[in-house]
């Protein structure tokens, strides 16, 4: 979003704290080159040692923030996730004067505003917000404090980038694209072990995954016999069209997950043509009011539980597979249209 406000003739200033995140979540990737303008700037990424020992990422970001701002003119803070980036641009707001808008993920909103974590302090993040920026289905927990709502896509893929297009490659590649936490099982990852245990077909798995439950879920799958599949790092989001272009099945479970929230990764593979194995379970409306899927067989729906009924589909897929190829979708809502949304909120701010 970033650099399509930049393309659009804005001046965007990046301050992230990408840089010094857990190691099992830090994204070691080749970094592009960057035009100059989105400007990113990471924050101090040492802190000398202190007792209570916090990561003090809240302060790390808003130096850098007001930093940011005493050399830039800059006229609207826009923030992402509750915590800690709506916190940021809350406080950021006080000290600068400068209107902050407020944008949210899933799980900041389940884990925290609806159980009353940090109640106060969110009340009051969401009540001087100028603008905040949700959808249909989270309008209402923010409306009741605040009824600056605008209600925009959770999400719109770059369509110069996110097309119909694939890698030559001779062996089917299925692959999960997400983080591995404790809780993995939330993500269906051990019925995709389990399957794909009974598999015997040519094919690649691929975890392209990174997480605090990487150990115990790796140490799960040797334990299953899972031939031909590989654990890959995160990749850079520049670079993801890319991974996208050599896989031919996204992996992509919500039935275990108590969070069931918009996914980019989906969206990035529906718009790229990528066929996607999900669960019956899956809400895939919204997506749909986005974008216009050709073909109905580009998601498929399986019965997780039913381990020998899913394995006949992917044997099924394998036989009949022929070589890599994409679905021509026609997305409804364009990238162009995302950003000019968005900059008609800043213009009524």
């Amino acid at each position: 979003m970033a650099k399509g406000l930049a393309e659009a003739g804005n001046e965007v200033h990046v301050v992230t704290n990408g840089n010094c995140v857990e190691s099992e979540y830090f994204i070691d990737d080749a970094i592009p080159t960057m035009s100059p303008n989105p400007v990113v700037h990471f924050v101090m990424p040492d802190i000398p040692w202190h007792i209570p020992y916090s990561e003090l990422y809240i302060p790390r970001l808003l130096d850098k923030a007001i930093e940011t701002i005493g050399d830039n003119q800059i006229d609207l803070i826009d923030t992402n996730y509750l915590i800690p980036y709506g916190i940021v641009g809350y406080f950021l707001s006080k000290i600068t004067r400068i209107p902050y808008i407020l944008r949210h993920g899933g799980s900041d909103v389940a884990k925290f505003l609806q159980k009353g974590v940090f109640k106060h302090l969110l009340r009051d993040v969401i009540l001087n917000a100028a603008a905040i920026i949700t959808d249909h289905k989270n309008r209402e927990i923010f409306e009741t404090i605040n009824p600056n709502i605008y209600l925009l896509p959770r999400y719109i893929p770059d369509e110069k980038y996110f097309k119909p297009s694939f890698t030559p490659h001779e062996i089917p590649t299925f692959a999960y694209i997400g983080k591995i936490n404790y809780y993995w099982r939330y993500k269906s990852l051990d019925k995709i072990a389990e399957i794909f245990a009974g598999i015997r077909g040519q094919h690649q798995l691929l975890f392209i995954s990174q997480g605090k439950g990487f150990k115990d879920f790796s140490e799960f799958v040797l334990k299953r016999g899972l031939r031909n599949y590989e654990f890959r790092k995160f990749v850079h989001p520049v670079n993801m069209p890319r991974l996208l272009e050599g896989i031919d099945f996204l992996l992509c479970f919500v039935k275990d997950n108590p969070i069931k929230d918009f996914s980019n990764i989906l969206c990035e593979a529906l718009w790229s043509g990528v066929p996607v194995l999900t669960d019956e379970t899956m809400d895939i409306s919204e997506y749909m009011e986005y974008i216009a899927i050709t073909k109905g067989d580009q998601v498929i729906k399986l019965a997780l539980n039913e381990f020998e009924t899913v394995q006949g589909q992917v044997n099924h897929l394998l036989d009949g597979w022929s070589g890599p190829s994409r679905y021509t979708n026609n997305p409804k809502y364009n990238f162009s249209r995302y950003i000019n949304a968005n900059l008609e909120i800043y213009s009524s701010v």
